[in-house]
């Protein structure tokens, strides 16, 4: 068992800094994501739910192939569509980077702001150099928190934004600890998760 422990905490670690699906560049940001409620049901990598249509009148089912949910992994409980436009009768999401459909508001969906899945979540910048860590939120701001970890581990503690610009405050390990817990995430300050429709950071959902 000794031999075994370290080969699976090094799985769940690399499990831990993949992105599923975050790698697509999606026209919209939207407001949020629509979610399968029960993404288990399609942990097979085949099927797909057969409740998505192409009009708003939910009338016309949608016939394609091209389902690439911004994250997907399914048997992790990953199924996360854009969310475009939320209503009381659907959801209007993106299908993939591109391609729009609509979904019903019902019980088989469930809707997450952007805000509501970056608190508390993992992330990493996608480039360390163009999104500094910073004291403050603004770009004024020359106090840069200078982190040489080579990898990204930052805890999201808040989200604002500010004349649209989009702020997350972060925690992270000043040691530079792949799998920190709490009492080493000593270090906090601010990036910026988004410009406009361009994701400037990726999250680890499985953290």
């Amino acid at each position: 068992m000794k031999k075994i422990f370290p080969i699976v905490l090094l799985f769940l670690v690399s499990l831990c800094f993949v992105s599923y699906g975050q790698k697509q560049k999606p026209v919209s940001l939207g407001i949020g994501f629509t979610i399968v409620a029960n993404p288990y049901l399609y942990e097979d990598g085949l099927s797909y739910p057969k409740d998505i249509f192409r009009d708003e009148n939910l009338k016309e089912k949608i016939k394609t192939d091209k389902i690439f949910p911004f994250f997907y992994k399914p048997d992790y409980g990953l199924f996360h569509f854009i969310c475009l436009e939320k209503t009381k009768r659907y959801y209007k999401i993106l299908l993939n980077d591109t391609d729009i459909a609509f979904v019903p508001n019902n019980e088989n969906y469930i809707f997450k702001a952007w805000e509501t899945l970056l608190l508390g979540s993992s992330v990493a910048r996608i480039d360390k150099q163009k999104n500094p860590i910073r004291e403050n939120p603004t770009d004024n701001d020359q106090h840069i928190i200078i982190s040489d970890c080579k990898s990204d581990y930052l805890k999201v503690i808040d989200v604002i934004e500010q004349k649209g610009v989009y702020w997350i405050e972060v925690y992270f390990a000043s040691n530079c600890e792949p799998y920190p817990n709490k009492k080493e995430m000593d270090k906090h300050g601010w990036i910026k998760w988004r410009e406009n429709n361009r994701l400037l950071i990726e999250m680890m959902l499985l953290c």
